[in-house]
């Protein structure tokens, strides 16, 4: 992804999104890739309008240029079109990794918008070379922090921690 934080977190923040959609329509996640840009399309304006809030939170310069975005400036294509694939191709290694280190719970059992989060985090951390460990597991805690309730980051933030190690340790 390139160095632009909104984008980024807004790249990050709608992958997570769509995969909850998933989840919530119990869709096939063989067909993510396909819904990704009808997804994108359908929510084009809230996506836009979250990275233009996003530039304002994270600039410095009050007079920011936010006019004529496009969603491919909002967005990474690429880094949600890698994760879809990576998810699609490993979601049974990825909820393994769950279920592992989720005491008392499964992913069955789990709260939607965690699972969701957990999902996209433990694949970056897997298949994202280029974005550090610890970077994928604050976003996530954030991502927490914004659509869970209180428990979740620390629920998330142990989660993470433990597949992180587990890796590591490889």
């Amino acid at each position: 992804m390139k160095s632009d934080k909104a984008r980024k977190v807004t790249s990050r923040e709608y992958i997570m999104k769509l995969i909850y959609q998933i989840e919530m329509n119990k869709e096939d996640i063989e067909n993510i890739d396909d819904r990704l840009n009808l997804f994108l399309n359908d929510n084009l304006e809230y996506i836009i309008n979250r990275y233009e809030e996003l530039r304002l939170q994270y600039s410095n310069n009050p007079n920011v240029e936010l006019n004529n975005i496009e969603l491919n400036d909002a967005v990474d294509r690429e880094y949600m079109s890698i994760i879809c694939e990576k998810i699609k191709e490993n979601k049974e290694q990825i909820d393994a990794l769950i279920n592992k280190y989720a005491k008392n719970w499964s992913v069955s059992r789990m709260p939607k918008v965690d699972l969701s989060i957990l999902r996209l985090a433990i694949c970056e951390l897997i298949f994202i070379e280029e974005i550090p460990n610890k970077v994928s597991i604050n976003e996530a805690i954030e991502l927490a922090k914004l659509y869970c309730d209180d428990k979740s980051p620390k629920f998330i933030n142990g989660i993470l921690g433990s597949v992180s190690n587990e890796l590591e340790s490889k």
